[in-house]
Parts: C-alpha cells; sequence; structure tokens
C-alpha cells in the first residue's frame, strides 16, 4: 500500500506474502533456507540506516518548500507529482522485478539515493527541489514491488504477520529517530548536513545488499482466483489513500501556523508518532494473526479518520498523543492487515506485477487527495481539508463490508 508520509520514501514496505511461499520455503533445507532469513536481516537493518537519514528531513518537507517560495498549494502541487512519479512507476517496477529478479531492482533504486541527496546540496528554488524529489521517487517506485516481494518471499520462519510486524517496527523506529535527530541539526546548522550524511548512508546500505542480499525462491504454487476479490479492495484503497493525501502535505503546516509550534517542536511531535508506531508494529502482527486480515483492515481505515481529525481539533501537546495513534493505526495496523490480505492473492511468479497495480491505484489517488488537499486549504478554512478526510475515511470500508472474503 502506498505511504501517505512521503510520496514513496525509498525503503517502504506496502505488500508482503508468505501464504504460498512458505510452502515452497519449508520444504527446503539448510543454507538456502537461512539465506531467506538473512535477506529478511540485511533489508530491515539497511531500511533502518536509510529510513533515518529520510526522516530526519522529510517530515518538515514542506515546511523546507515554503521556505524556498513554495505557496501551500504549490506544496501540495509538490507532493502531487512526486505521487504520480512515484506511483506510475510500481507497475513496470513490478513487471522488471518478475522478469529480472528482486535483488536486481532494489540494487538499481538504491544507487540512485546518494546522487539525489547530492543534488539537494546544489538545488536552492522550490521548482528545482521539486523535480529532483520526483525523479527520486520514481526510482523508489521502481524498487518497491522487489522491496515487499524479496520480504514476502524470504520470512518463512516467522510467519506473515509476524514478520513484517517485526520489520515495521524497525521501519518505523528509524522514522522515530530521524526527527530527533532533524531537531537537533536543522535549526542551528540547516540542512546541508542532513543531505551529505544521507549521501554517506545511502552509499554504505548500497555496498551491503549488494554483498549480502540474494534472490528469493520461486513457489511454484498455484494463486487463488482473485480478480472480483480484487476490486473491493481496490476501491477502498482508492478512497482511503485519497483522505490520507489531503492532509498528509498539510500536517506539519497546520502544526506550525495553527497550533504554533516552532520546527523542533514539529520534528519531535513526529518523532513521538513513530517511536509509538514502531512499538505497535510489534503487537499488530500478533493481532491482525487472531482478528484476521479483513477485520483488521476495517478497523484500522475507521480508527485513522477518528485520530487525524481529533489531532486536527486538538491543541498543545494533547496533539503528539493523538498524531502517534494516528501514525499507529494507519502504518502499522494497516499496512499488515493490507498486506497480509492482498498477499493471500498472490504468488511469487505474479505477485509484484499485481503489487505494482495495485499500488498505481492507491497512490494516484493519494496524488489527487495532496493537490485538492492544498486548494481546499487556501480557499476554505485549514480544518476543512481534515473535516473532508475524515469523512472519506469513514465510509472506505463500505466496500469491503459489502464483499466477504
Amino acid at each position: 500500500m502506498w505511504d501517505p508520509r512521503v510520496g514513496g520514501y525509498p525503503d517502504h514496505l506496502d505488500i508482503y506474502s508468505i501464504r504460498y511461499v512458505s510452502i515452497a520455503l519449508s520444504r527446503s533445507k539448510g543454507l538456502r533456507l537461512m539465506k531467506g532469513g538473512k535477506n529478511v536481516t540485511v533489508l530491515s537493518l539497511t531500511t533502518f540506516a536509510i529510513d533515518v537519514t529520510f526522516g530526519s528531513w522529510w517530515m518538515i518537507l514542506p515546511l523546507y518548500l515554503e521556505r524556498l517560495g513554495a505557496s501551500v498549494s504549490e506544496v501540495g502541487l509538490c507532493y502531487a507529482l512526486t505521487n504520480v512519479a512515484w506511483s506510475l512507476s510500481q507497475l513496470p517496477g513490478g513487471l522488471l522485478s518478475d522478469r529480472f529478479g528482486r535483488k536486481v531492482m532494489i540494487i538499481v533504486s538504491t544507487s540512485t539515493f546518494a546522487p539525489f541527496y547530492i543534488s539537494l546540496l546544489f538545488l536552492k528554488d522550490w521548482v528545482t527541489v521539486t523535480a529532483a524529489v520526483t525523479i527520486s521517487s520514481l526510482f523508489a517506485g521502481l524498487q518497491n514491488p522487489s522491496f515487499s516481494s524479496m520480504i514476502a518471499e524470504s520470512s518463512a520462519r516467522l510467519g506473515l504477520a509476524r514478520a513484517f510486524g517485526l520489520y515495521n517496527f524497525l521501519m518505523n523506529l528509524g522514522w522515530a529517530v530521524g526527527p530527533l535527530i532533524g531537531a537537533l541539526v536543522i535549526p542551528s546548522y540547516g540542512f546541508d548536513p542532513i543531505f551529505i550524511s544521507g549521501a554517506l548512508v545511502s552509499s554504505a546500505c548500497l555496498l551491503v545488499r549488494a554483498s549480502l542480499l540474494s534472490e528469493p525462491l520461486t513457489s511454484g504454487e498455484r494463486p487463488r482466483t482473485f480478480q472480483w476479490i480484487f476490486l473491493p479492495i481496490l476501491l477502498s484503497l482508492l478512497i482511503f489513500q485519497a483522505a490520507n493525501g489531503m492532509i498528509s502535505p498539510l500536517i506539519p503546516l497546520y502544526a506550525e501556523k495553527l497550533m504554533k509550534f516552532s520546527i523542533s517542536e514539529v520534528q519531535l511531535m513526529f518523532s513521538v508518532a513513530q517511536l509509538l508506531t514502531s512499538l505497535s508494529c510489534l503487537i499488530a502482527g500478533p493481532l491482525v494473526s487472531r482478528t484476521g486480515s479483513f477485520g483488521g483492515l476495517v478497523i484500522s481505515f475507521l480508527a485513522s479518520g477518528v485520530f487525524s481529525l481529533t489531532w486536527a481539533l486538538s491543541g498543545s501537546y494533547a496533539a503528539f498523543i493523538l498524531l502517534s495513534l494516528y501514525y499507529a493505526f494507519l502504518f502499522a495496523f494497516t499496512e499488515v492487515a493490507f498486506g497480509t490480505l492482498f498477499s493471500e492473492l498472490t504468488i511469487r511468479e505474479n505477485r509484484a506485477t499485481a503489487f505494482g497495480a495495485a499500488t498505481v491505484v492507491s497512490g494516484l489517488s493519494h496524488s489527487l487527495g495532496s493537490y485538492l488537499g492544498g486548494l481546499i486549504w487556501e480557499v476554505s478554512h485549514p480544518l476543512a481539508p481534515f473535516l473532508i478526510a475524515f469523512s472519506l475515511m469513514a465510509i472506505s470500508p463500505i466496500p469491503l463490508l459489502r464483499r466477504r472474503f
């Protein structure tokens, strides 16, 4: 599923499957099975490192763009362009992954992160920064189906929900640590030291991934027919992601302008939210295993809507708690529930392509929401996008409720 935090930050896991892959992996012995576990470890640890650097500045990208001369609607346009590039690259990325393998696409994408950071050192107006972020998101999108599929196909020993609960714990922990670093560094030294460290960390992670990752096994299993079941999932995602897109670039702006938070306080708020999200991932897997992916997805959609609106209506440091709850449901429970449900419909041979197609739909919907959110902010009250987003999230589970899986 598309991640509303970023428009496609480099190492986000969106869909993960093991139901069919685990059958094949459980029949393997010795070294080949150990390689699968190594893939999960390598991807999780390198993702943590990369996400620490991205998390240190990405959450306040709207404020950075505004200081470079962008209006609120132009910030929304930046997010929309970034999201479109990331989303449209998903389908070709999935096709290439199923054709050439997971590792190749991951290495190609990771190799673009360091040049991206270096370019940010020299680009000092919002138009060129938007162009650089858009191009980087395109390459990040190319790897995304490979990244998520490799995790799915290398997690036999932990089980589907628990394996990705653990992965999401490390991923979100990176996004918790990152804003803390940004809050310490950016107010005193600006963004350039963050960009330099991002280039260095990305280069190191590229070497680790190139050296230690191995291609997962094929499953040889037949998928269940999912064409008609797939439609209500896509419709629910389309509505839900449009709602999240409407408010995601506005959260730091709303916090600064209406809640009167400083940049350091905005960073700290995001850090606290990500820390709770990271811890929530440890229980999201076992809970989804108990409640089922369908029930978990419905609850997550509804809870995300409730806590996003109550955050906007809150004041002072209650916002820290409410944003944390919104993020916990959005990035922990929703991710695990969606991935578990979707993974039951695919196998290794078509997983990346199917995932890429699904992400195109949800990502484009998020892009449209990002653009509309900025426009609504400027022509109406800043609270209006949050009210509309809440309404959309409240109705987003309806297609799922009308269909039994």
